[in-house]
């Protein structure tokens, strides 16, 4: 599925694996993903997570389109800040090890893949996976969200 993402989902994507791996987790979790999201959207990548990267290229930020945010700055300040308050640490894993999605991730991408397909895009962007894990309405990610007024029906809107 990950062939279907955009430059920027794969961003976030690897941005939520490094997140998961940095507090030592056992899977990439919804909260994870979340993270990598918000920062993506705020052109945050480099400064709070790839920073800590030292491949001497700096190339993997630059590939993908600017876009316009869809988080306030205050919004994703917030944001970030509720969701590392939720996140449990532990021994960091390194980047060679794999890391498996969590069944919630797995079903929040499935979600993404049905909204570029309803939606008619040829790639499954940010927003796609955002109302994808809108969709499980009892989660905990989703509870925050919906704290600062992030719906689905409010992400959706911005395909139309």
């Amino acid at each position: 599925m990950i062939d279907a993402f955009s430059m920027r989902a794969k961003q976030i994507v690897f941005a939520a694996r490094f997140s998961a791996g940095e507090r030592g987790a056992n899977v990439i979790n919804v909260e994870d993903f979340l993270l990598g999201l918000v920062l993506e959207d705020q052109g945050m990548l480099e400064k709070n997570l790839f920073s800590k990267l030292d491949d001497g290229h700096g190339t993997f930020l630059s590939m993908a389109p600017s876009h316009l945010p869809f988080f306030s700055q205050e919004e994703a300040k917030n944001l970030v800040t509720s969701i590392e308050a939720l996140q449990t640490q532990s021994k960091p894993i390194g980047l060679s090890a794999e890391i498996p999605l969590s069944p919630a991730l797995e079903r929040a991408f499935g979600s993404a893949k049905d909204f570029q397909i309803t939606f008619h895009h040829s790639q499954i962007e940010p927003l796609h996976l955002l109302a994808g894990i809108l969709t499980e309405e009892s989660s905990q990610s989703v509870k925050l969200l919906q704290e600062f007024g992030i719906t689905r029906e409010k992400v959706l809107q911005q395909f139309a």
